[in-house]
């Protein structure tokens, strides 16, 4: 039993089975275009492609209560209010966007679920000592908003941990200095 494939296999006869130009005729007519227009034309057109792509990937939205911090080469340079925004792509220009308007919160001694809203108890947090040697459970949230988008980026490294700790450790120094009965009302 013969498995060559034929022409005719894809039905024709001695024709092109599909019905459309071979491989070997679609790279002829390319290689003519090219060879009518010139390689560096092309070349020129690919790179002019490439850049405007470049360019338009500096497009970017800052949302509503949103604010927009761009940086060049890592120093900020300017702040940006809500709508559609320009900046010269990466590696020059970065931005970083931080929601404004939204309440952010830290908790000590508990941690809440954001899918179901539950809270559930961190003890490593939230068992301290009083100033009478008694033990307590204390709980808080802390909530603030972000007012300058530039300091809460900048000024200080991993500013909601630092946030945290520092709450932690001011609720730490009150109930250490106080009795159980004053810390419990």
């Amino acid at each position: 039993m013969d498995m060559a494939w034929r022409d005719d296999d894809f039905g024709g006869s001695g024709e092109q089975g599909y019905g459309g130009p071979s491989m070997d005729e679609i790279v002829l007519k390319i290689q003519q275009k090219m060879a009518r227009w010139g390689g560096k034309r092309i070349l020129l057109i690919l790179i002019a492609i490439v850049i405007g792509i470049w360019l338009a990937s500096g497009i970017y939205i800052v949302g509503p209560g949103e604010m927009g911090v761009i940086r060049q080469f890592g120093k900020m340079v300017d702040q940006t209010s809500p709508g559609l925004r320009y900046r010269i792509p990466w590696p020059i220009q970065t931005r970083d966007v931080v929601h404004l308007a939204r309440v952010r919160r830290a908790e000590i001694g508990l941690r809440t679920d954001p899918y179901t809203g539950k809270s559930r108890p961190e003890l490593k947090e939230a068992l301290m000592l009083t100033g009478d040697e008694n033990i307590v459970d204390a709980q808080l949230f802390v909530q603030y908003v972000v007012k300058d988008p530039s300091q809460f980026l900048f000024r200080v490294r991993e500013s909601e941990l630092a946030l945290k700790t520092s709450a932690e450790v001011a609720l730490r120094s009150v109930v250490g200095r106080n009795t159980i009965d004053y810390t419990m009302t």
